[in-house]
């Protein structure tokens, strides 16, 4: 009896079990993506195409139909991501088309979601609605009391919320900002098309735009170009505006025609100030904007007047180069004239003939990349009198080489420079000596302490008028720092030290300090000092020089060094940029490269702390 019910109950629920092992369904589309995120619906399955960004409801009956997800097609550089998300209850499903509205390391996705249900479909904001949620319950770690942690950690979450509030308020005067804070570049060719050039040579002056153009996009991926040709008339040859298809803008460098006759340089100029820098042609209000022009000789039969042209309020701030080529050019004073007076100082070329341009595109690039983003400049001046004990001194040297190590796995354009003050003056760091940097780190090591006295004025002295100057590698635009690191009160010094705070020289110079030990603290005469040479809330004190790590990350945070928040990989020149307007594929430690054929390599399979690699991609670890 027990056996037949067992029996009875076996196959009572067999009959209630169905294995179906066929598969009900094939559905195929062009994206290779299609299918890798599948949600089940009653009716069958809603499936996104990622690489399209298209929707896709699945059903056997109907193949895969078009879900409309709305009328307008996404804006942006390239899309990201497709998210789909299905509500079972009520057969709700949340789609969600992702671009990135600009090119930056962190992306900075448009937030363009739909929620769709049986009745119709409305406009989802997930950014409104996380914000909403962190002003409701603000984090356990805003009442934490540590300062330093406050404003680090308050600084990302601040910069969090103002994106969000921006992706709220599309139209807002918050678009202002985005675009300040993505400016980038916009460089202008002024390109002499005249009669007097020969067709090879009017070639060979578009191959110097093109290679010019490749140069600096190696550097630079938010610089844009613009061609303006002229000869008997005015022609725009490139817009701003057609700078999101690369490839294609180099194809039309190279489809310029010739317009040939007159040499109206001055209206061309005119023409870049009205028609191509301005907002309506793609121009932002805060890039940098450059023009370079491009000319064989002397205005001929130009209606406007030059030095009227260069005086117009439009082309305050606009940075300009010139170029003047041929034999029969350098023969005119006139001419050359004319193209100094365009240029600013410094910044007129000449060649000799059309194939010479290519003399000078190293200089040009120099100069742009320099203009475009000129970095920063640190120089440490380092206290090595004879109060320091040499365990101390090489705590010191510790530190910097920490800072250093630490500031460019984020900033790859900072150069470091080292001067050590005693009872003489030394430079123990150039910038010059910055392109090597396992080099630069080992030099560190190798300081000698000078000991004697403390010619902390001197020190100072010294940076401003040895170390931030051209000849030694200074940029004329670069962020110039000062960081001066002591232990005691100026002893032995023939200079003033309010002099020296006085000097030109200091003007736009951000200047911290640091005072180690007792010898500053029980001083107060050492610790106004010390503040005086800092600016103002930029002092810092520690007991002694074990102390200098316990403010290493305040010190790199407050002089606004931030890491790279990378998460997986992406193309080089979308992942290896941490200063608006350029990038440089650079193997830091903590970095892993990929290439296309999936080799890896890491960082320790190489001698050099940076490599300089194109093509690559980067992938970061992130903790």
């Amino acid at each position: 009896m027990y056996n037949g019910l067992l029996f009875l109950i076996v196959i009572c629920s067999v009959t209630r079990f169905n294995n179906q092992i066929s598969p009900v369904k094939h559905f195929t589309k062009d994206d290779p993506l299609f299918g890798q995120t599948v949600i089940q619906s009653k009716d069958g399955v809603f499936v996104p195409s990622p690489t399209n960004g298209k929707y896709f409801s699945c059903t056997p009956e109907d193949e895969c139909v078009k879900v409309n997800f709305n009328d307008e097609k996404p804006k942006g550089p390239r899309p990201a991501s497709v998210v789909s998300s299905l509500i079972s209850e009520e057969e709700r499903l949340v789609m969600c088309n992702q671009v990135c509205i600009k090119e930056s390391v962190t992306e900075d996705l448009n937030g363009n979601c739909q929620l769709m249900n049986p009745i119709g479909k409305g406009k989802l904001n997930p950014a409104k609605l996380v914000l909403n949620q962190m002003e409701k319950k603000p984090t356990s770690s805003s009442n934490n009391n540590n300062n330093n942690n406050n404003n680090y950690r308050g600084g990302r979450i601040d910069q969090g919320k103002w994106r969000m509030r921006r992706d709220t308020h599309p139209d807002s005067e918050t678009k202002t900002a985005e675009d300040d804070d993505n400016a980038g570049a916009e460089i202008a060719f002024v390109l002499d098309g005249s009669g007097s050039i020969t067709q090879d040579d009017f070639q060979r002056a578009k191959d110097f735009i093109y290679k010019v153009m490749l140069i600096v996009w190696k550097a630079c991926f938010n610089c844009n170009f613009a061609i303006v040709q002229y000869g008997s008339s005015i022609r725009t040859e490139l817009s701003l505006l057609e700078n999101k298809d690369r490839v294609r803008m180099l194809q039309k460098v190279k489809k310029i025609q010739q317009i040939f006759s007159l040499t109206k340089t001055a209206s061309a100029i005119h023409h870049v100030l009205t028609n191509v820098f301005i907002p309506e042609n793609g121009s932002k209000n805060n890039s940098k904007k450059i023009i370079i022009v491009l000319s064989d000789g002397k205005i001929l039969g130009d209606t406007m007047n030059l030095t009227d042209v260069l005086n117009m309020p439009q082309m305050k701030d606009v940075i300009r180069y010139s170029i003047g080529v041929g034999e029969d050019f350098l023969s005119k004073p006139e001419a050359i004239k004319e193209l100094e007076d365009i240029a600013d100082p410094d910044k007129y070329f000449s060649v000799s003939s059309y194939a010479g341009l290519n003399d000078i595109l190293s200089s040009l690039e120099q100069n742009l990349i320099w203009i475009i983003d000129a970095g920063a400049e640190i120089a440490f001046v380092l206290d090595g009198s004879d109060s320091i004990q040499p365990d101390d001194f090489q705590r010191a040297k510790d530190f910097i080489y920490n800072f250093m190590l630490n500031v460019w796995k984020a900033c790859f354009n900072f150069n470091f420079a080292i001067v050590q003050y005693g009872s003489s003056i030394r430079t123990e760091l150039s910038l010059l000596e910055n392109k090597d940097r396992a080099r630069t780190l080992q030099k560190v090591k190798e300081i000698q302490q000078i000991f004697s006295l403390t010619n902390t004025a001197s020190a100072i002295h010294h940076v401003l008028t040895n170390i931030f100057i051209p000849e030694n590698g200074s940029k004329k635009n670069s962020k110039k720092i000062i960081i001066v690191l002591s232990d005691g009160k100026i002893l032995g010094d023939p200079m003033n030290l309010t002099d020296v705070l006085n000097m030109p020289q200091m003007k736009d110079v951000t200047r911290y300090s640091i005072g180690v030990g007792e010898g500053i603290l029980s001083n107060p005469e050492a610790i106004k000092e010390m503040k005086e040479i800092a600016d103002p809330d930029q002092f810092f004190s520690v007991s002694n020089y074990t102390g200098l790590d316990d403010i290493l990350s305040s010190l790199k945070s407050i002089i606004e060094i931030k890491d790279i928040d990378v998460s997986g990989q992406a193309k080089c020149a979308h992942s290896c940029a941490n200063v608006p307007g350029s990038f440089r594929c650079v193997c830091n430690l903590g970095f892993e490269l990929d290439t296309d054929d999936n080799q890896r390599y890491r960082p320790s399979d190489f001698n050099d702390v940076e490599l300089k690699i194109e093509n690559f991609c980067i992938k970061q670890n992130v903790t």
